[in-house]
């Protein structure tokens, strides 16, 4: 059990590294260190080191609290007409025990997506989107 709640958290911390660069990351774990250094800390309190960084223009805290209190993941699907491209999430299901089911509609994750363009340099164009509703486009 212990092996995959820390599995989950690096792939959160990896994940949160890729949505707000390698940069903006680094300096929150670096905020977080200077604050809490000799001290004991709590996830909230990475949480907002983060948002410091960010300057407010992203609530991590909000947007990892979808992931730490929710068990499972989300399953993204990605459709596209024409030009458009659509997503929407749903809870992950792989087989329903009676009683851990709830209802999806308490299940919505903060899922940021990253994607490249064929505009784009592979290297140097990363765009972002934040799914913080069911679907968007």
């Amino acid at each position: 059990f212990s092996f995959f709640f820390y599995l989950k958290g690096a792939s959160l911390l990896l994940m949160l590294k890729h949505y707000l660069t390698k940069d903006v990351f680094q300096a929150g774990i670096e905020v977080y260190l200077h604050n809490h250094s000799y001290g004991t800390a709590q996830s909230d309190d990475l949480w907002d080191s983060m948002n410091e960084i960010t300057n407010g223009t992203l609530d991590v805290k909000k947007m990892m609290k979808t992931w730490i209190v929710h068990k499972g993941f989300p399953l993204v699907t990605v459709g596209r007409k024409g030009k458009i491209i659509s997503v929407q999430q749903e809870k992950f299901l792989y087989r329903v025990e009676p009683e851990n089911w709830t209802s999806d509609a308490s299940y919505q994750w903060h899922i940021p997506l990253t994607y490249i363009t064929n505009r784009c340099n592979f290297t140097h164009c990363t765009n972002a989107y934040l799914l913080d509703q069911k679907s968007g486009m």
